[in-house]
């Protein structure tokens, strides 16, 4: 896959600290002489939150879902004085997705753009792919209250951002469980703008069609695993076995039977709800 590896060439600028509720990450000018939005490691052991954002943007590119470009990147740490961050949160290689700056936040008031209409076929196919990701990848952080989603308004798709909750919020060590139906995007009011207020007759097409997608993409995430895994970041000290092991469950058929179960569920039942 070839991950490229970048570093800061800037100073970091006060304003491009993103003050979330969650990772607080940074915007960096890189080595290629375009931004990422990158975060960092804040605490001792094997980074577990870049390990998912890097798994989960590599399952993405299979899945060719728009996840922004991505890669590996030592935040050099004479440009960190004014974020006020601490230097040991740079000494671990961290992880940058691409800055997307034309693409459009999504939030509730996107939900009233003419954009979100029945005909849009890109825009609905690419929101309800990533609702299924999500579920496949327990991924805890994608709801009505916090999309990170962003939209790229030239070609009509969702672009999926922040996957550092995947696992059930970063739990890759204990047992998965599906998420809440709470924390499924398909409990927003953008499926019912996809799709007419009484169900439309190829509603059911259309959802078989993303599932029978998903079953193949998830052949294509398993033939990649070693693939990816090698190529994690040799300062991450990553046990591959463990990881590989932890990660099995992902292609077994009692899980992704639950994930498609309760993907038709959520479908039907908020597509019904209005």
């Amino acid at each position: 896959m070839g991950i490229k590896y970048l570093h800061s060439i800037t100073e970091i600028k006060k304003e491009h600290c993103y003050e979330t509720g969650g990772s607080k990450p940074l915007r960096v000018f890189c080595s290629d002489l375009n931004y990422y939005v990158c975060k960092y490691h804040k605490d001792a052991g094997f980074p577990f939150h870049l390990f998912n954002e890097y798994i989960a943007a590599s399952f993405l590119q299979i899945w060719t879902l728009a996840v922004p470009e991505f890669a590996f990147v030592q935040i050099n740490k004479t440009h960190t004085l004014q974020t006020a961050y601490p230097h040991y949160y740079f000494e671990t290689i961290g992880f940058g997705s691409k800055y997307m700056g034309d693409f459009k936040e999504v939030d509730k008031l996107f939900i009233e753009t003419p954009v979100i209409k029945k005909d849009n076929e890109t825009g609905r196919n690419s929101f309800l792919r990533i609702a299924l990701f999500d579920i496949w990848l327990s991924n805890e952080d994608r709801s009505f209250n916090n999309f990170n989603l962003l939209y790229n308004f030239k070609e009509n798709i969702f672009v999926p951002i922040d996957h550092a909750s995947c696992f059930n919020g970063n739990n890759l060590d204990k047992e998965p469980y599906l998420i809440t139906h709470n924390e499924s995007i398909l409990s927003s009011p953008f499926l019912n703008r996809f799709f007419d207020r009484n169900l439309q007759t190829n509603s059911n097409n259309i959802r078989l069609s993303i599932i029978d997608e998903f079953k193949i993409n998830v052949s294509r995430c398993h033939d990649e695993l070693d693939n990816i895994l090698s190529e994690t970041p040799l300062s991450w000290k990553a046990d591959t076995d463990f990881l590989r092991d932890r990660l099995f469950f992902l292609f077994s058929e009692q899980w992704t039977k639950a994930c498609l179960d309760y993907f038709t569920e959520l479908f039907f039942l908020h597509l019904k709800s209005q």
